[in-house]
């Protein structure tokens, strides 16, 4: 990605709405996106926050974006993922401020069916309605290119590729690798030594050998052996190894790239990451034939079964980050009941309650437990009644037979009048406590503490005043979850009343610090439908493990408001436990009725300086989110989608001779290990 202008922004741009007019000429025929970026001085920043547009009232060379530009921020940049010879030096850049009821009028304009649609229905939090729609329609910047875009500019192999990977400082360490490949066709599986590819032979003095598992009709990309043997030396030899892939469609054009997380049970056990070749360790798939001697007709389970084998040892599986490989073919009816059968005696292997759904690929596991009562903790204000239905709903909505629900109010003076009216519905239910937290300034972290330590129960969820279900068994399924002992918190999917999802787990790193996954979207995608492992999830409704939170001593008090949950489940997965996504367990969240803005009045100036302390003690989680794969974008809105270009350095697959520009280096390293 080149640089185009790099310009100074005045003070009088900051907290506005600006609209971006930029104006290039350039030579090539086809479009390809600009990147609005902007500075933010206090952490010497740069934030990718757009994808400047084409819009039908400008001309051809004229692109246009409406942005919303933060306090502390000093320049704005503009790239482009054209090479520099080919842009035209004349270059213009006009920035122009807008109002908020202008920039929200414009951005109406762009899409008046989403705003249209907004507006029709009840006028009860309509001023709300309309501020989510605007936000979501700002925060969906798109872009038309293709997959194929992305292969032409990033995954193309020229002479200085190829001499980059076969010289190596590895190079003499490079494994022997052997194959064994399933015939889908007749159940039989031959095994052969296979090279690396024409120019390269295994060193004669290789002092490891692995075994690649492929089914019959896999095709390895160019000089895919030779990677997975360089990453395996660099990794000091991981017993594992697998990588991205994608498939050959009709016409034998490459479709459906799979960008893979880092290894977590729940993703390993749907079966979504043993679609394709995995390479294995020689001794660790002798030791596996020796102690479970099974005979598997399909590749696809054995790839499945060793990993699981492997996770039970806590075994090094590495993640190379890199498409080696396409797929012609998906599991067939054999293979998918083999994997369900290999899983349920997983499951069963551990005591777990739950079922794996019937021939579903992948792989969906609903795991369920009633067996612990639960403390659920509400920081409240009782302040209307919505937020009393929201809590009734909860008392009266939730099917699971222990549990009690404490309300924490924080303020200077026990209840109000009002909040008296409110509340005596719900004294009506035994199995609620109210405690008041004597305080003049309300704080999310301080109330969440003061109510775990009135728990009485090893297990307790965090929930906002403003939630309901929308499935009675939302917490039998999280507390599925909590089964696994290492498993340390718990969250929800959450929902916007009208049907769009506003949580579905949270990726560090996206938005310039973190973004829920999946928000203002109607998806049935494999991230937003099973349960899988994330780095953090929402307070809004999150379950917690009574000893993992006490080793790490609960919610730090200096995040007041928001982040603080952020901070939590980092800790977490510090002290080595692991943060569950459940998407089983569904919600409705009406988000902030109760509180309103987070970020207004005396607390104004507080938001950046939280999100700067969250940058710099998490710096290294910020930059790099496990379970999100590096070639998928972080920007507003664009989760799970490509990133141009990819957020991680490719010196084996950048560019060809004159199509692309050479890939950057961004942000991350090219090694990634469990």
């Amino acid at each position: 990605m080149s640089d185009l202008i790099k310009q100074p922004l005045i003070t009088a741009y900051e907290n506005r709405w600006c609209l971006v007019l930029f104006k290039v000429l350039h030579k090539e025929n086809k479009q390809l996106p600009y990147v609005i970026s902007i500075h933010h001085h206090d952490s010497q920043e740069w934030e990718e926050t757009h994808y400047l547009q084409h819009y039908f009232c400008f001309l051809q060379h004229w692109i246009m974006g409406i942005i919303y530009i933060p306090k502390h921020s000093d320049k704005v940049k503009i790239s482009s993922l054209q090479s520099k010879q080919n842009i035209s030096t004349k270059i213009v850049v006009t920035i122009i401020p807008l109002s908020r009821l202008l920039a929200g009028s414009l951005l109406a304009f762009s899409n008046p069916k989403k705003i249209l649609k907004t507006l029709i229905g009840s006028p009860i939090h309509l001023k709300k309605r309309l501020r989510t729609a605007i936000q979501h329609h700002y925060n969906h910047s798109k872009i038309n290119l293709s997959y194929k875009d992305w292969c032409d500019l990033y995954d193309c192999w020229g002479d200085k590729e190829k001499e980059t990977l076969y010289q190596s400082p590895f190079y003499k360490e490079w494994p022997v690798i052997h194959s064994i490949i399933y015939n889908a066709d007749d159940h039989h599986n031959s095994q052969t030594n296979i090279s690396l590819n024409q120019q390269w032979t295994t060193p004669k003095k290789a002092t490891h050998s692995y075994v690649a598992i492929l089914q019959n009709g896999e095709v390895l990309s160019d000089h895919a052996l030779a990677i997975f043997a360089d990453q395996a030396a660099r990794a000091n030899f991981p017993q594992a190894l697998y990588a991205d892939s994608d498939m050959f469609d009709q016409h034998h054009h490459r479709a459906s790239p799979l960008f893979k997380p880092n290894i977590g049970y729940l993703t390993l056990i749907s079966g979504i990451l043993t679609q394709d070749i995995w390479l294995f360790r020689q001794d660790i798939f002798e030791s596996f034939q020796q102690n479970y001697p099974i005979h598997y007709y399909s590749a696809y389970t054995h790839r499945l079964a060793l990993a699981l084998y492997l996770w039970k040892k806590r075994s090094s599986i590495h993640h190379v980050p890199f498409i080696l490989s396409h797929r012609h073919i998906v599991p067939d009816s054999q293979a998918i009941q083999e994997m369900q059968q290999s899983v349920r005696n997983d499951i069963s292997s551990r005591q777990w309650t739950g079922h794996v759904k019937d021939n579903i690929f992948p792989l969906k596991i609903n795991l369920l437990s009633n067996h612990h009562p639960v403390s659920l903790i509400i920081p409240t204000t009782i302040s209307s009644k919505i937020i009393r239905n929201s809590i009734l709903s909860i008392l009266n909505e939730t099917n699971y037979p222990n549990f009690e629900l404490i309300l924490v109010i924080s303020q200077p003076t026990f209840l109000t009048r009002a909040q008296l009216h409110y509340l005596r519905p719900l004294l009506k239910h035994t199995n609620l406590r109210v405690v008041w937290l004597k305080t003049n300034q309300f704080n999310f972290s301080q109330s969440c503490n003061f109510g775990i330590q009135h728990t009485k129960h090893n297990f307790f969820a965090i929930v906002n005043d403003d939630i309901r279900p929308k499935t009675a068994q939302w917490l039998n399924s999280m507390m599925g979850h909590m089964q696994d002992q290492d498993v340390g918190a718990v969250g929800a999917k959450l929902y916007y009343p009208n049907g769009q999802i506003q949580h579905a787990g949270i990726i560090m790193g996206a938005a310039n610090l973190c973004e829920h996954a999946g928000r203002f979207q109607h998806s049935n995608r494999f991230t937003l439908t099973h349960d899988h492992d994330v780095s953090a999830v929402t307070g809004a409704c999150m379950l917690i493990r009574k000893t993992a939170y006490d080793q790490v001593q609960g919610f730090d008090e200096e995040y007041e408001i928001a982040y603080n949950d952020i901070d939590f489940c980092l800790k977490l997965q510090k002290a080595t436990y692991r943060i569950i996504q459940c998407q089983q367990a569904e919600l409705i969240h009406y988000e902030s009725l109760s509180l309103g803005n987070h970020y207004t009045g005396q607390r104004a100036g507080k938001e950046r300086q939280e999100i700067l302390s969250i940058r710099n003690k998490w710096k290294s989680i910020c930059n790099y989110d496990p379970f999100y794969n590096p070639n998928l974008s972080l920007q507003r809105g664009m989760d799970e989608e490509l990133a141009f270009p990819p957020r991680i350095t490719r010196p084996f697959a950048t560019s060809s001779s004159n199509k692309s520009l050479p890939c950057q280096t961004h942000r991350q390293p090219f090694i990634f290990v469990t």
